[in-house]
């Protein structure tokens, strides 16, 4: 019976290569998930400019406007619906594939923005059950 041929590594180079396949197999290729671009995606529609005239200047997302009207333009058409808002900036500022690059720094730093001010000025109150106390003059 003829020996195994095999070359000895050390444990930490042979999880390297076990990691590395892994992580192969992980990762999706999400192109084929991505819908066609449109020409509506490439600049902002009108109802973006109308929605960006309603914000302070401070919070004005022009990076985001610039670099990437399709995500401005999603933004606009979802502000008023908190829940669907929030869900987007969670979308946009955390990476749950694994594989994304990231935003350019200025353009995280708008969107941070944005969050902030939705949530702090823009989002409608939360509506407080009626078996909460209401307490007044606060």
């Amino acid at each position: 019976m003829d020996s195994i041929q095999f070359e000895k590594v050390s444990i930490s180079e042979a999880k390297a290569v076990l990691d590395d396949d892994q992580r192969a197999r992980q990762e999706k290729n999400w192109e084929h998930f991505r819908r066609m671009i449109s020409p509506s995606d490439l600049e902002l529609k009108e109802a973006t400019y109308h929605w960006l005239l309603t914000l302070p200047i401070a919070v004005w997302p022009l990076w985001l406007a610039k670099h990437f009207p399709r995500i401005a333009n999603h933004l606009a058409e979802v502000w008023r619906q908190p829940a669907v808002c929030e869900d987007l900036f969670v979308e946009l500022l955390l990476d749950q594939r694994g594989t994304r690059k990231g935003f350019p720094e200025e353009v995280s730093r708008e969107i941070m923005a944005l969050k902030l001010y939705f949530e702090t000025k823009a989002a409608p109150a939360k509506i407080v059950p009626q078996s909460a106390p209401v307490v007044e003059g606060k």
